[in-house]
């Protein structure tokens, strides 16, 4: 008989058991579509990292940060496979496989979309930096609070994808910048890194260097502050407002990536997570919790 779990079962901050999370994890989900064995290592150090986090206090965040992490960056990539036929010739070729938990670019760049153009950054005296867009518009951002102030009226972010580069933006000698997804979570548009940036307490790095948000450490980072204090991506939602006490909700919970998600996806997202918290129930352990 399954037992039903209660609130308190669900309070837990600490390390997980590698050995008996992979054992656990691929018993779960070998049926599952985009399940990759060899991607185990990335896996591991997510694992590793939101055992060690102190802000992580029930167990159904860390299973909801996993299977978010599983479905923004599952993708196939190319490898090579060499075979032997029946001679004992050997071949090679290469044969598409799956990709999880590794930040990742955006598919495209972003191609299409409003920020897909590039963006002139420029580091002021002051720390602040200046931010030119393609069609001329520019922003002034603190070093401080990332707020970022128009210096002209009417301006908004974002340019058309097909729209040619105006004059201001030719003569800007800022450094040309990408902000198309990176991470874990996808974290889009120049005003989006300049938020992760600050909520990391990290200045403008962010802005000034945006491939260094796939750096790992950095793209867990983004993942948990965002999730535990609804800033960044988050739009204000948290994971507290999903999962406290017995109130359980995987499926709403995708609000806090992808809001305008469809229900089949938030589903799909939700069947991951519970497969991740029946893994993580058997991979507590004892040992102290580790250090960063």
């Amino acid at each position: 008989m399954e037992t039903k779990r209660t609130g308190s079962d669900f309070a837990y901050s600490g390390c997980y058991d590698p050995a008996a999370f992979s054992t656990a994890y691929a018993r779960e989900f070998a049926k599952v579509p985009k399940f990759n064995q060899p991607s185990m290592p990335d896996l591991l150090f997510l694992l590793k990292k939101i055992g060690a986090d102190p802000r992580i206090t029930d167990l159904r965040w860390a299973a909801y940060m996993l299977a978010t992490t599983f479905v923004e960056s599952s993708h196939t990539m190319k490898v090579q496979k060499v075979t032997v036929d029946k001679k004992g010739r050997s071949k090679s070729h290469s044969v598409k496989v799956w990709r999880n938990f590794a930040p990742i670019a955006e598919a495209g760049h972003g191609k299409g979309r409003m920020y897909y153009l590039p963006v002139k950054i420029t580091r002021l005296p002051s720390g602040d930096a200046q931010v030119c867009e393609f069609d001329g518009e520019c922003w002034t951002v603190s070093a401080h609070s990332g707020h970022a102030r128009a210096l002209n009226k009417h301006q908004s972010r974002g340019v058309s994808a097909t729209a040619k580069a105006s004059e201001t933006y030719e003569d800007d000698d800022g450094d040309e910048q990408l902000y198309y997804g990176r991470g874990y979570v996808q974290l889009t548009w120049w005003n989006g890194y300049a938020a992760a940036s600050i909520a990391l307490k990290r200045g403008l790095d962010l802005l000034f260097n945006p491939e260094l948000v796939n750096a790992p450490n950095t793209a867990y980072d983004i993942l948990a502050t965002g999730m535990c204090t609804g800033s960044i991506y988050a739009n204000g939602r948290s994971l507290a407002q999903y999962f406290h006490g017995t109130h359980t909700d995987y499926v709403s919970a995708r609000n806090m990536v992808n809001a305008g998600a469809s229900h089949a996806n938030k589903v799909e997202v939700a069947k991951i997570a519970e497969r991740f918290e029946d893994v993580l129930f058997g991979a507590k352990s004892k040992q102290p919790v580790a250090s960063k």
